[in-house]
């Protein structure tokens, strides 16, 4: 039983990671992108990797990122994985941006519903 609990959790893990892991094109991508697909890369250094690669032509190793102020051999570990030089996603796919915008109708939908309800005025007796 042990075994098949174990099997279980090393099949979904592997499916997990599998659907979630992107290929950055470190010599393409945009601040947004290396943001979004890398984990450990905040705003700040998302941008500095582009501003590294405007001022340097393009990496010719992936190594070449540590080079970047804030990216060292740390992050570097969690993301070389992910990188690439010559293939992989270079934006934030279009699926990602729909979900923001439905947040959105939600929340005034909700927002509605509130002033209907602040808007009954108590019964005099």
């Amino acid at each position: 039983m042990k075994l098949k609990t174990l099997l279980f959790a090393v099949i979904l893990s592997i499916i997990s990671f599998s659907a979630s892991a992107e290929i950055v094109n470190l010599n393409k991508a945009n601040a947004s992108a290396l943001q979004h697909y890398l984990n450990g890369i905040g705003e700040k250094k998302a941008k500095n990797i582009v501003k590294y690669r405007q001022e340097h032509k393009k990496f010719k190793k992936i190594e070449e990122v540590m080079e970047v102020k804030g990216i060292g051999e740390v992050i570097y570990k969690k993301i070389k994985s992910s990188l690439s030089l010559t293939k992989g996603v270079t934006v934030v796919s279009h699926k990602k941006k729909t979900k923001v915008k439905k947040t959105a109708v939600k929340k005034t939908s909700l927002k509605k519903k509130t002033k209907n309800k602040t808007s009954a005025k108590p019964e005099k007796k």
